[in-house]
């Protein structure tokens, strides 16, 4: 008998200790489709392009569904957004609506994609530029929706783009002339 109250006594902690571990949910930019890089150290220039996603990370939910808005640096220029598999009303640095043709299921880690950034930064060079998710003007918050329209809000994340100074292959003889 003492061994079943043992039993009873770990499932219970283990029940306490489980959602103190949960991850708090929220819509990122992230540089990877997992959501797991949200710092990036990149080549800059007139016609490079970056590619970035908007990620819906720990919802532990179906998620069918999100609005927020996208404030970049202003050194960043948002070139092109795409919205695989979505309907979308509004543009990202306005506030956008996104709705899932397919909710995703977003368990275990598994993020939600809600749309693909192509990004830009032209010759400027930059350290940790900031690229935040904050709320839809409509909400007071960042929200997701679930497959049946119930909304719940979450937090936003600030990723952020270093685009540092291009190192030349210069020989030392070259460099010595400049201060002549």
């Amino acid at each position: 008998m003492k061994n079943w109250k043992g039993l009873l006594f770990a499932l219970a902690l283990v029940a306490v200790a489980v959602p103190a571990l949960a991850q708090e949910t929220v819509i990122g930019v992230y540089w990877d489709t997992d959501a797991t890089e949200f710092v990036a150290t990149l080549g800059g220039g007139t016609g490079t392009f970056h590619t970035a996603y908007v990620m819906v990370k720990d919802a532990e939910q179906v998620v069918g569904g999100m609005a927020f808005k996208l404030v970049l640096d202003p050194r960043i220029l948002l070139v092109h957004t795409a919205y695989p598999n979505a309907i979308n009303v509004g543009d990202p640095l306005a506030g956008v609506q996104v709705a899932l043709l397919d909710p995703a299921i977003a368990f275990f880690g598994v993020p939600a994609q809600a749309c693909v950034l192509t990004l830009t930064t032209l010759d400027e060079l930059m350290t940790n530029a900031p690229l935040t998710i904050t709320n839809h003007p409509g909400y007071p918050e960042p929200v997701i929706a679930n497959a049946l329209g119930e909304q719940r809000y979450v937090g936003g994340w600030t990723s952020y783009l270093t685009v540092p100074v291009p190192a030349d292959d210069t020989s030392w003889g070259e460099m010595k002339t400049l201060f002549r």
